[in-house]
């Protein structure tokens, strides 16, 4: 179970949240989790039963730290008078040059207008530039690996299991520890965002 509610949740997410949609589809998936939370607790009758919603949960919560991360790539891009604070200007500038050089190619269709926007990138390349420019904590840190870990998790939802992620059989994969770790993980998400990234 996360060590918060729904709501303390939901308020940390409004302290940095970038694209007001992306947090309404955040918040939806929490208010699920939170009703697979409940599910769990007041219709499964024994281990095997609660397991069968500790996938569920698992790819959920993995889904919503990766949203988190991602939107605020984007805010590195958008952002100018939001810009967090707490990143200096050559290492502002550093980021903007890094994500500006990946940016593709896309196409309003309705209004005729192409531009060049963030890239769709994978939650490793996510991790990737965060630990570059050190953003929620130095390069060192295992934080790093341990949201890696997480990515490896959610891709079980794929149940051919073709890079041989974890046990072999699925039914030993999604236990009780690794969901403890990914609630841990969506907490320290959401109070180092709010810590350090909040708008002002």
């Amino acid at each position: 179970m996360l060590s918060l509610d729904q709501k303390e949740i939901e308020t940390k997410l409004d302290a940095f949240n970038w694209n007001f949609k992306v947090g309404d589809n955040i918040k939806h998936n929490i208010q699920e989790v939170f009703f697979l939370y409940r599910i769990k607790k007041e219709n499964c009758v024994g281990t095997k039963e609660e397991q069968f919603l500790n996938k569920h949960i698992s790819i959920t919560l993995v889904g919503i730290i990766e949203a988190i991360l991602y939107d605020f790539v984007v805010r590195l891009n958008d952002a100018t008078n939001q810009f967090p604070l707490i990143i200096d200007d050559k290492k502002r500038k550093d980021i903007k040059k890094y994500i500006s050089e990946q940016k593709v190619p896309y196409e309003f269709k309705e209004l005729k207008i192409k531009i060049h926007r963030v890239k769709n990138y994978s939650f490793y390349q996510i991790l990737k530039l965060l630990k570059e420019f050190e953003l929620l904590e130095q390069k060192d840190s295992p934080i790093y690996n341990t949201l890696e870990k997480a990515t490896y998790l959610r891709n079980r939802i794929h149940i051919y299991n073709w890079f041989n992620n974890f046990e072999k059989d699925e039914r030993y994969v999604f236990t009780d520890k690794r969901l403890e770790i990914l609630e841990k993980l969506v907490i320290y998400v959401l109070t180092i965002m709010e810590a350090k990234y909040s708008r002002p």
